[in-house]
């Protein structure tokens, strides 16, 4: 089992600084008052450390792919986070999430894929059946944190396609994909310690998980 790639999302409870410096700035030139804005989304990469950040008015996403272990992921968002807030003090934050994204190769063709997973999770039935590709979406709702799981048969060109900007080199054709999303709806100030803390609780959910999917998959259909 492969980690691929990382996503932090931090949603804030009203606009960043700058973005409101530069509406108030925007309504004294145009002379309107009650201008808002609504910019396209700010993307900044740092291909050689296969990073992408995103900044949104009231949200920042960081984007990592293939990091070495779960606990550099961690360790990197800590410190890339930090010094965005070190540059501009963020707002109070909404809600925090964090996705994660497996991959584990399986020696079958897409579709002996397919039908092997339809027949591990889904009862047989004529739209089941017909099917040629399926996608298996699960939620768990636990105090203020949602958990999302999605599996599916999943091809190299797909992923790239879809989830990398830097895909490496050795991709397996064809395996089963398992995205994992965390996310704590319990508004906060940014707190580096309560972010620390997130971000492991959300890792080491997302990694017993995964490791439970293919456990529950390893030795079928192979």
């Amino acid at each position: 089992m492969d980690l691929i790639k990382t996503a932090v999302r931090l949603d804030f409870a009203e606009a960043a600084r700058p973005w409101l410096e530069m509406r108030e700035i925007m309504r004294v030139a145009g002379g309107n008052p009650k201008v808002e804005l609504r910019p396209d989304p700010l993307v900044l990469d740092q291909p050689e450390k296969r990073q992408r950040v995103v900044l949104l008015v009231r949200a920042l996403i960081l984007e990592q792919e293939s990091p070495t272990s779960a606990d550099q992921s961690v360790a990197q968002a800590l410190e890339v986070i930090g010094r965005l807030n070190d540059a501009s003090k963020f707002p109070p934050m909404e809600q925090m999430r964090h996705d994660s994204v497996f991959i584990e190769p399986y020696p079958l063709p897409f579709h002996e894929l397919v039908v092997f997973l339809k027949e591990r999770f889904l009862r047989s039935n004529a739209i089941v059946d017909s099917a040629t590709d399926i996608g298996l979406v699960f939620d768990e709702h636990e105090g203020g944190i949602v958990k999302h799981i999605q599996i599916g048969p999943m091809e190299a060109e797909q992923l790239r396609r879809e989830y990398l900007q830097w895909p490496e080199e050795g991709i397996p054709d064809t395996f089963l994909f398992i995205g994992l999303g965390y996310v704590s709806k319990r508004g906060a100030p940014y707190e580096v310690g309560s972010l620390r803390e997130f971000l492991q609780g959300a890792l080491a959910w997302q990694v017993s998980q995964a490791e439970a999917i293919v456990s529950s998959l390893r030795g079928e259909g192979r």
